[in-house]
Order: C-alpha cells, then sequence, then structure tokens
C-alpha cells in the first residue's frame, strides 16, 4: 500500500475548497484504501516468489504477503542484525 506522503501546506483555500495538492493527496489515499481494504476486511498485497526473494531488508519485518506462486501467505521474520527473510504460515484444519 502505498500511502501518499503528508504535505504541510494549505489544507483549503481562501473559499473553503480543498487545494489542488491536498485533492491530489485524498484522491490517492482513499484509492489505496479502496483497493487494500474491503468490508471483508484487509487485502494483503500479492507478490511472485522471485518478488519476495528479493525483499530481505530489515525494513520489511513484520510484513504479511500473499505468495501468488506458492498460494500461501508468508511473513518476514528477522535472520540477523540487517537482514530478514518471508516464511510460509503454516494453518491446521479443524478435525
Amino acid at each position: 500500500m502505498n500511502i501518499p506522503n503528508f504535505e504541510d501546506n494549505r489544507f483549503v483555500d481562501k473559499d473553503g475548497h480543498l487545494t489542488d495538492s491536498w485533492r491530489l493527496i485524498m484522491q490517492q489515499l482513499f484509492q489505496q484504501l479502496q483497493q487494500h481494504v474491503s468490508q471483508e476486511g484487509f487485502i494483503l498485497p500479492q507478490q511472485n516468489s522471485d518478488t519476495i526473494g528479493k525483499l530481505t531488508t530489515t525494513k520489511s519485518i513484520g510484513a504479511m504477503i500473499y505468495n501468488s506462486d506458492m498460494n500461501m501467505y508468508q511473513v518476514c521474520e528477522s535472520t540477523g542484525p540487517t537482514t530478514s527473510e518471508f516464511k510460509t504460515v503454516v494453518t491446521s484444519k479443524k478435525l
């Protein structure tokens, strides 16, 4: 999800209407929310195995993603002071 940056400028013009820059920010924010949040819950981002394998920095730690190649959920865990790895989430069925 790409949430737009906060802009420290005028929110509304002298007539009380959103400024062009804030209209764009709000449009981008609502678009991202509509793509990633539904009535049923959060929609995880999807990536293929090759792309997920390249995400190895510590800024990904704690992220959850849907691996479209493996049809599985994966969570990023720390593997060292400056590295991380996505590991498959294992679920079980009730008997």
